[in-house]
């Protein structure tokens, strides 16, 4: 069981970090970066679909500050701002290097940002787990260090399609946009003009859109596999 502790000092982190992605992409003042900030900041949403019992199946520890709480089972701030930052501000920070990347890695470039999520996943959640702030009810057999050993290759996939989607957002939702019909200046929306929001919108979508096909290749494992032991979980 986790100690109050280790799940405030947990929770302390999280927030921070969150912050501090904020922080940096603000100072961009770049529109798509806004809006994959903004896409991972409400994964919050995938990550209560993750924990079910069909997929996961894993429980927070009671002390966690709750998001919201259904059936007793939590949805913890913490985990919410964790996966916003740990999707959001690398993946940027990955983007805002793509030239660099392909320079250096050239074909190779994705298969290294998949190795970068796999082995950030590898290192971050064993001592989590080993701390007790959460735990996976699956058969030994399909653990490493408490965690599902799939949880590395599905921590990959989506690092690697969220990183591949926002480059295509930024191409996308910063080329220029052609002049109104008739000239004119460009529309604009709650003070700003419509290419903002066209890039905010492609930003946070992109992040959307990995996340959504990434569930749906990783359904596929689960359903074959059926990993699962029985846990407190009632959904």
């Amino acid at each position: 069981m986790a100690s109050v502790v280790s799940v405030r000092a947990f929770e302390a982190v999280c927030v921070g970090a969150w912050l501090v992605g904020l922080y940096w992409v603000l100072r961009q003042r770049r529109p798509v970066y806004s809006g994959v900030y903004f896409g991972s900041s409400t994964l919050m949403v995938f990550d209560w679909v993750f924990n079910t019992s069909w997929f996961f199946r894993v429980v927070y520890a009671e002390q966690f500050v709750p998001l919201w709480k259904i059936q007793g089972v939590v949805q913890p701030v913490a985990l919410a701002c964790n996966y916003a930052f740990f999707f959001g501000a690398p993946v940027l920070m990955l983007v805002h290097q793509r030239a660099w990347l392909d320079r250096r890695l050239g074909t190779w470039g994705p298969a290294a940002v998949f190795a970068v999520g796999a082995l950030l996943d590898l290192a971050f959640e064993i001592p989590m787990v080993k701390l007790g702030l959460w735990t996976y009810y699956q058969r030994p057999a399909f653990l490493l260090g408490g965690v599902p050993w799939s949880n590395f290759w599905y921590s990959g996939m989506l690092m690697v399609a969220a990183y591949a989607a926002a480059r295509l957002a930024v191409r996308w939702g910063e080329s220029p946009v052609p002049a109104p019909p008739g000239g004119g200046a460009e529309p604009t929306l709650l003070g700003r003009p419509e290419s903002w929001w066209r890039g905010f919108a492609m930003g946070a979508a992109a992040i959307w859109a990995a996340f959504y096909v990434c569930i749906s290749v990783q359904l596929v494992w689960y359903g074959a596999t059926q990993p699962w032991i029985p846990s407190p979980r009632p959904f």
